[in-house]
């Protein structure tokens, strides 16, 4: 049944709405206990979830699910893990963009869920935003995606950039990794973004960025 839950006592686990939505399912594990993510993990893969997505996990949580379920593969700069792994066939196109190492973690989660859901993922983690006059070349030195990410923990100002040279949609990712306040700089300034076709996800949210790339770039192919 796709309205099913599965009750764990701590938790109780939707296993219909992966069906529901045609989505991989995800994991969120920050707060939870390794035993605590295990076992949901267990009731979503028993129920026939692939590509299960366990996302925000810590070493030890890696470490077990690794061990748990066989062919989990671990991301662990993303600090993420696909769970009962499924090749798709990339669609489209998404660019995903940053400028500093600092921001890469948040990036390539936005770049592994959007391509565990099947799209296929250009990274590009070099931006020159330092140097603004060179984006332009930089920018269209290949073809044009269905949509991009863009990673800024700075002063916010690269979504805007990149959204002002393209009539691509951008979903800017705000990250914690810099400023005095992190992450809230850049989350203001792409929410008073200037330039029309800048969607915001919170702070930190590759996840969130990734899955909604996806789908605009489901459209857009």
């Amino acid at each position: 049944m796709t309205d099913a839950v599965d009750e764990l006592g701590f938790a109780r686990v939707d296993i219909g709405r992966g069906r529901r939505r045609g989505h991989p399912e995800a994991v969120y594990c920050e707060g939870k206990t390794v035993a605590e993510v295990v076992a949901i993990a267990e009731s979503l893969i028993g129920s026939g979830a692939t590509n299960v997505l366990a996302t925000r996990a810590s070493r030890e949580t890696l470490d077990a699910l690794r061990a748990a379920f066989p062919g989990t593969v671990v991301h662990d700069r993303a600090r993420l893990a696909v769970l009962a792994p499924v090749a798709v066939s990339g669609m489209g196109r998404v660019d995903v963009i940053c400028a500093r190492p600092e921001d890469e973690p948040a990036a390539e989660e936005a770049a592994l869920v959007a391509e565990t859901m099947g799209s296929r993922v250009v990274r590009r983690y070099d931006a020159p935003v330092h140097n603004p006059g060179v984006l332009p070349t930089w920018l269209h030195q290949q073809h044009r995606p269905g949509v991009f990410v863009v990673a800024d923990g700075t002063g916010g100002a690269l979504p805007t950039l990149v959204s002002g040279l393209t009539d691509r949609m951008v979903v800017a990712l705000p990250t914690s990794a810099g400023g005095e306040l992190p992450g809230r700089a850049a989350l203001l300034s792409a929410l008073n973004s200037c330039s029309p076709g800048v969607v915001v996800v919170n702070i930190d949210n590759g996840y969130g960025a990734g899955y909604a790339a996806h789908l605009i770039n489901r459209g857009a192919a």
